[in-house]
């Protein structure tokens, strides 16, 4: 099967992904690194409680780097670091309660800048969306190193829209 480029699926993603981090900016403002100290704070709060290894390899974010992130969160209070009973050299996080408090206010917020964005989109459009990008995403991050992100998508795709 041949399948050819279609230039107007990276230009649907880069207007939706700038729309969202616009919107996500401004149900986020106050939080310390906005949608990335978010996506932090949920990872934490919903998941095991971490490591910082484990929780910077899910997220992709550098290790050095997110250990000033998380700096910022804890002096904000709403993560806290402790010591790993197992592994005295490992770091678990864990959401304090005033962050899972602001945790379920900024879900709000970013559920009704995500509302706003798809609003042109059924309800089971804007859940198919979510789903096959969900999916994508997914495979993407769980696929080996080396591996073609872009023949993941394209997969991914054929197999949702033949």
């Amino acid at each position: 099967m041949t399948t050819t480029s279609d230039p107007s699926l990276g230009w649907s993603i880069g207007v939706l992904f700038r729309s969202w981090q616009e919107g996500a900016a401004k149900a986020l403002a106050g939080l310390p690194h906005g949608a990335r100290g978010f996506q932090i704070l949920a990872t934490v709060a919903h998941d095991e409680p971490p490591t910082q290894a484990s929780l910077a390899a899910h997220l992709g974010i550098d290790r050095t780097v997110l250990t000033y992130v998380l700096d910022d969160l804890v002096e904000a209070g709403v993560l806290e670091r402790t010591v790993d009973p197992a592994d005295r050299r490992v770091r678990r996080l864990a959401a304090t309660a005033s962050g899972r408090e602001l945790l379920a206010e900024l879900e709000q917020r970013v559920a009704g800048a995500e509302r706003e964005l798809l609003a042109g989109l059924s309800n089971s459009e804007q859940q198919l969306l979510r789903s096959a990008l969900y999916r994508a995403a997914s495979q993407i991050h769980g696929a080996a190193p080396g591996h073609d992100a872009c023949s993941v998508v394209a997969e991914v795709l054929s197999t949702t829209h033949p």
